[in-house]
């Protein structure tokens, strides 16, 4: 592969909480450390398990702490958050094809990319 990364970094924003009065979108603590074990997958896949973490923002104080803290127990492997996919087939079709066209602009550079 062309593209063999030594670890992930993360710039961990928590603005996106669900009532946070500037981010208008709705993760909730729970969701925080279901994209946190979504980025571990990836690290396990592709760098053995590195992963570089820093804290960023939000506006809400106490969804900051409660999300920070679902994150940590998430890496500690305190718990482990396997939520079930609630993404429709409308959805998964329209993620297809966005992977298609990063595909086909990236693939040229990355042979790997190209199935």
């Amino acid at each position: 592969l062309e593209f063999e990364p030594e670890l992930v970094l993360v710039s961990a924003g928590f603005d996106i909480y669900e009532n946070d009065p500037l981010g208008g979108m709705k993760v909730t603590p729970y969701g925080f450390a279901g994209l946190a074990r979504v980025i571990m997958d990836i690290a396990d896949t592709c760098c053995g398990g590195r992963m570089v973490v820093t804290l960023e923002g939000g506006y809400n104080v106490r969804g900051q702490s409660e999300s920070v803290r679902a994150v940590i127990k998430e890496m500690a492997g305190v718990s482990e958050t396997r939520a079930p996919s609630c993404v429709s087939d409308r959805e998964t079709v329209r993620v297809q094809a966005a992977m298609d066209k990063v595909r086909a602009v990236h693939g040229e550079f990355w042979k790997g990319l190209n199935p």
